[in-house]
């Protein structure tokens, strides 16, 4: 099953799918808007984490010219994406030697849904944005970026 999933990604031009977007204007006022909440001189942890949730609501997904409308409003976009913990690479799975790898089937059997509704070698731009909505929503992606988690 999972080869089925890695041979349609595979051919369905899985390079499309992260083809770069770049920010509309109302994404950039947006963001503008967000961050007038906090002060650039004291962001914290938990600011940080905010703010990536508030572009997360608010449909706004990594793509190109985020980090200079973030550095327009005044702020560090590399300090932000550090302190809300994005910029440290996911820990090493546990038990790979001899032992299996235990795959949460549900999580599986929702990515197989998701993709199923898409064809993956002619996909626009929104629905390749709507795609990766639906697998943040389906907690498949931790966040936006993020590789698909089917760990159990």
């Amino acid at each position: 099953m999972i080869d089925q999933i890695n041979g349609n990604m595979m051919a369905g031009g899985m390079s499309m799918m992260f083809e770069p977007k770049t920010l509309t204007d109302e994404q950039k006022e947006k963001i503008q808007e967000i961050l007038s909440n906090y002060d650039a001189e004291s962001i914290t942890a938990e600011d940080a984490k905010e703010i990536f949730e508030a572009f997360k609501e608010a449909g706004i997904t990594p793509c190109k010219g985020m980090k200079e409308a973030i550095e327009e409003a005044g702020f560090d976009a590399d300090e932000i994406r550090s302190l809300a913990g994005f910029d440290q690479p996911p820990p090493p799975p546990q038990g790979l030697g001899s032992k299996s790898i235990n795959i949460n089937q549900s999580a599986l059997q929702a990515l197989q849904t998701i993709l199923n509704d898409y064809d993956l070698t002619e996909l626009s731009e929104d629905e390749q944005s709507e795609l990766l909505t639906r697998l943040q929503e389906a907690g498949l992606m931790k966040y936006p970026g993020a590789t698909i988690d089917l760990s159990a």
